[in-house]
């Protein structure tokens, strides 16, 4: 696959203004409904205080930065479609982990990875997945007694 010529042109001016006015706006619920935002008896703030001021600031700018994606001719910003990769990648990962567990997730992505975008022979595929499996089961689950999330699937095999 070729992805060294493809571009995506996104109206990030117009988008990414609207994904953090909803964030904002999640910020300010929490902040607000959940927490509290002043203490009538004591006549102090409370925990969601200062995340509904930064929450309003942060939807403030939103919506200026809206305003002026809206006004500006060149509303398109070009993205090499290669470049997203890793992105894409980190995300299967953690969605994938939650299914399978982080360890199968890892070495999958590794061996994916690295023979189908890297092109890489077998042996070099084997001996990565061998050191980094060696370094994540070895040094982190047996020498340090860090437990891996298992995963839906392995969960529900092993109970």
């Amino acid at each position: 696959m070729d992805l060294k010529n493809k571009v995506i042109k996104v109206p990030t001016k117009i988008i990414i203004p609207v994904i953090t006015f909803i964030i904002g706006a999640i910020f300010f619920s929490i902040g607000a409904f959940e927490y509290g935002f002043w203490d009538s008896v004591g006549q102090k703030p409370t925990k969601g205080f200062f995340p509904v001021i930064i929450a309003v600031g942060l939807m403030a700018l939103s919506v200026l930065a809206f305003v002026n994606g809206l006004r500006d001719k060149n509303k398109m910003v070009e993205f090499r479609l290669e470049n997203w990769l890793v992105p894409i990648a980190l995300i299967l990962m953690i969605l994938s982990s939650m299914v399978f567990g982080l360890v199968l997730t890892v070495a999958a992505f590794i061996v994916i990875w690295l023979k189908v975008y890297e092109k890489q022979s077998w042996k070099i595929v084997l001996i990565a997945l061998a050191i980094v499996l060696f370094i994540v089961v070895g040094c982190f689950n047996i020498w340090l007694g860090i437990d891996f999330p298992m995963g839906f699937i392995l969960d529900m095999i092993i109970g």
